[in-house]
């Protein structure tokens, strides 16, 4: 007897996963089994068609692994990355209950096989060779920064330069500019830490625009020498936005890799606080056009470096129960 195959696709947009309700009351990933004839890729792109009203283009293989659907009934699963050509809204077909979208820390909470959860935390993750450079770059930083032999800070200078070379060749980004990044690190290799603010008025959140690629984000940057996080927090909401603010909660501690974001050549930790209006008006500035207040449920065009769909209504959930423990990774 021949085993049974399905093939499945996971789609991650804006920091969410696109997930389907079956009979059995679980989530799944998209896909079925391929009809004769048919490779896998073009079984997925007929399945989301069929599933999703989707158009879709398949990426590289994400795992295969064993699954025991019911007992003594075993199913191949073969998971891929996949990406939309383009959005529109998506539809449910009569082969499942419901359609969901799950914030990629919340997977944990669903009744969602685990073959599945590790797909798509492969597909969320960041390339390979991009880990392996970073890792590169920071122990050719704290090389630099420790050694006292010629020869070895030689050899340091070089694993530098190749860490650069894969990050050219996997982004495209020209040799300088990463090269430039990457000098300006000195001493031991360490993540750098941000800081993002959520203040509301009238349970609406504070947003600007970025002038840097014409985006909303919640008013954030890098934090400062001689401040404090919330002192930063509290800069930076002034800087962007002309209000000023209190940092009144550490709602979130995040880890850039961990949430959707683009890939970075660098570590970063972000630190997000809810905070309260206390003064000033909205005021553009030299890295922001426009400042508003935006309901959860209409969100405008996020920057995505910046902030990810998940991450906002997390602070709106913070901000509506206080006592809710800080999230961390």
């Amino acid at each position: 007897m021949s085993p049974v195959i399905s093939v499945k696709g996971v789609l991650i947009e804006d920091g969410s996963v696109v997930l389907l309700e079956n009979e059995r009351g679980e989530w799944e990933l998209p896909g079925g089994r391929p009809e004769p004839g048919e490779d896998a890729a073009t079984a997925l792109v007929r399945e989301f068609a069929e599933e999703l009203g989707a158009d879709i283009v398949v990426g590289p293989i994400l795992d295969c692994w064993n699954y025991e659907v019911l007992p003594g009934r075993h199913v191949t699963i073969v998971t891929y990355a996949v990406a939309r050509t383009e959005r529109c809204a998506l539809r449910i077909s009569d082969e499942h209950q419901r359609l969901g979208r799950f914030a990629l820390n919340a997977l944990d909470t669903l009744p969602l096989p685990e073959g599945y959860r590790r797909s798509i935390r492969a597909a969320a993750a960041d390339p390979g060779w991009l880990d392996l450079a970073r890792e590169l770059h920071a122990m050719a930083q704290t090389g630099l920064h420790y050694t006292q032999d010629k020869y070895d800070a030689q050899r340091y200078e070089r694993l530098r330069t190749l860490a650069t070379d894969m990050m050219v060749a996997g982004t495209g980004t020209a040799a300088a500019q990463i090269a430039d990044l990457f000098q300006q690190d000195i001493g031991y290799a360490t993540p750098r830490v941000g800081v993002r603010g959520a203040a509301f008025r009238d349970g609406k959140i504070l947003m600007v625009r970025e002038v840097s690629d014409g985006r909303w984000a919640l008013p954030g940057g890098w934090c400062d020498v001689n401040q404090s996080p919330g002192q930063c927090v509290e800069r930076e909401i002034w800087e962007e936005s002309g209000f000023t603010a209190r940092a009144i909660k550490l709602a979130a501690v995040w880890d850039r890799r961990l949430h959707g974001h683009p890939p970075s050549p660098i570590a970063i930790y972000t630190i997000g606080f809810v905070c309260e209006l206390t003064g000033g008006a909205p005021t553009p500035s030299i890295e922001t056009t426009e400042i508003d207040f935006f309901d959860e449920n209409q969100l405008p065009d996020l920057s995505p470096g910046r902030n990810q769909p998940h991450q906002i209504r997390r602070m709106f959930a913070h901000y509506r129960q206080p006592d809710l423990p800080t999230d961390f990774d």
